[in-house]
């Protein structure tokens, strides 16, 4: 990887499917481009929530979005949001009671972009911590309808439920799996990985949906809401989402490949198979003019594709375990040190020496 702009590493976060409740869910690791090796590695605090968790496969396992914006380095689980700086010690947690499944973030200058997942909410949250924006789409009664859900529309959500709890079931609350966020030069790409309009559709498949949301031009305006692309008759959700140009490129994890669509000719430019068996392609990062990361599950490793040729160019394996993927990947700057490897059998020592205090949030055993 001779280009200069290039970074030399980045950060993979990833998540074990299926991990018994009392069970190491899911890593973050530094991936070294320069030397193909993977150069540090360390468990994140669970979700307070796994040990109530119905859900066999994916519910508040493991690790989440990642982003880095100056000198801060976000990480998230399920409902909550781990802030490091670039000697990796611990700076905030964020949470709030909207915070439901998270899974992509961006980090920028007002604070932290979160895909609410669970609650079909974005999200953005303050530096110190505050809600400054909360996006419910399900509120925009004209992207429901170009959607395609019937008009009783879906509930509200109640300003008095704690969302983060996997246990609460009230009302239909995840029906488009709002899972992927980028920026764009006029707002925000989002991802609507799975999108659902009745319980009968669910056996049947769903819609995957690319959109750029918009934010008001005055105060306390509604954000608009726009559908770049779509994609029916899916049986899984699709992940993530970017912008180059005229491309949307995304992870197709039905197919197991990573997409150009070209908005101006309304066609795929190209469509890249990943390897893996499966691949359940997911994690996407740009590390050059036409040169992007993505993950995949079994072999748990990275791949990088160039689209101008159409094809995978490197593969870096990471290891991992059974049933383990890749979630997120994210560029990491020369400014952020080589934080030192984890010794001995405690498995959060990384975090302990971050300054994390054991009673800010349970740790199962």
């Amino acid at each position: 990887m001779s280009d200069p702009s290039t970074p030399r590493r980045v950060a993979v976060t990833s998540v074990v499917r299926y991990a018994f409740p009392t069970a190491i869910s899911g890593w973050f690791r530094i991936l070294d481009l320069e030397h193909e090796r993977v150069s540090f590695m360390t468990v994140v605090p669970e979700s307070v929530w796994r040990r109530d968790d119905p859900n066999p496969r994916g519910g508040t396992r493991g690790v989440r979005g990642v982003s880095v914006h100056g000198d801060r380095l976000v990480m998230a689980n399920s409902e909550r949001l781990f802030v490091l700086d670039t000697s990796w010690q611990l700076v905030s947690e964020l949470t709030h009671r909207l915070m439901a499944d998270v899974h992509d973030i961006l980090a920028e200058e007002r604070g932290v972009w979160v895909a609410a997942t669970g609650c079909d909410t974005l999200l953005l949250v303050g530096w110190d911590g505050r809600l400054e924006q909360s996006w419910e789409l399900r509120e925009d009664r004209r992207l429901m309808a170009e959607l395609g859900f019937p008009g009783s529309w879906l509930p509200s959500l109640d300003p008095a439920v704690d969302y983060r709890d996997p246990r609460i079931t009230a009302g239909y609350l995840d029906a488009l799996h709002l899972n992927g966020l980028a920026p764009t030069s006029d707002g925000l790409l989002l991802a609507l990985g799975r999108v659902v309009t009745t319980e009968a559709e669910a056996g049947r498949g769903g819609t995957s949906v690319l959109a750029r949301l918009t934010e008001g031009g005055e105060p306390g305006a509604p954000p608009s809401v726009s559908i770049l692309h779509r994609q029916d008759g899916i049986r899984a959700p699709n992940h993530n989402v970017a912008e180059a140009g005229d491309l949307l490129v995304y992870n197709d994890s039905n197919r197991h490949c990573l997409v150009a669509y070209d908005r101006r000719a309304a066609r795929e430019r190209c469509a890249v198979p990943i390897p893996g068996t499966p691949s359940f392609v997911r994690g996407l990062a740009r590390i050059g003019a036409n040169l992007w990361l993505v993950g995949s599950q079994a072999p748990l490793a990275v791949y990088a594709v160039d689209l101008d040729r159409g094809e995978v160019v490197a593969a870096y394996p990471l290891g991992g375990i059974q049933d383990e993927t890749v979630f997120g990947i994210c560029p990491l700057p020369d400014e952020f040190d080589e934080p030192r490897q984890p010794l001995g059998e405690d498995p959060y020592e990384f975090w302990r020496r971050a300054g994390r205090r054991p009673d800010v949030t349970p740790i199962p055993s």
